[in-house]
């Protein structure tokens, strides 16, 4: 996957879950107390201290990546940006969020975020699948 690639992510193992609102709002609730439905969420399978340590080495299993299309649509339609451009960033995000990088909310000034779209601008012509 290039996007993985771009941010030095190689030899991951991401599983994708693809779902809706109500199955992604359980999943907060239970794991982060928010009771509302978000657009994605990461759960990695090891701490960021592996991957500051050891990036790129061998096959891992870096976790799983579980998007809600009901909210994914709902960014699209209120960002007015493509759904598969919106489906990218949200795929994105997660793999940053896997990396070990985190962000206090989702301003474009958050560095995350800033790396994120750079890694979306320098893929739009290309495949991140």
């Amino acid at each position: 996957m290039r996007a993985l690639t771009e941010i030095g992510a190689t030899n991951w193992e991401v599983s994708v879950v693809l779902c809706d609102d109500p199955f992604i709002r359980e999943l907060n609730q239970r794991y982060r107390g928010k009771d509302e439905p978000t657009d994605v969420l990461s759960f990695g399978q090891e701490g960021p201290e592996w991957v500051a340590a050891d990036k790129g080495a061998g096959n891992f299993v870096a976790g799983d990546i579980v998007i809600s299309l009901d909210s994914m649509r709902e960014n699209a339609r209120t960002f007015n940006v493509d759904e598969e451009e919106e489906l990218k960033r949200l795929l994105i995000h997660g793999f940053l969020h896997l990396s070990g990088m985190d962000h206090a909310d989702n301003s474009p000034q958050e560095p995350m975020i800033a790396y994120q779209e750079r890694v979306l601008s320098e893929l739009t012509e290309e495949h991140i699948f």
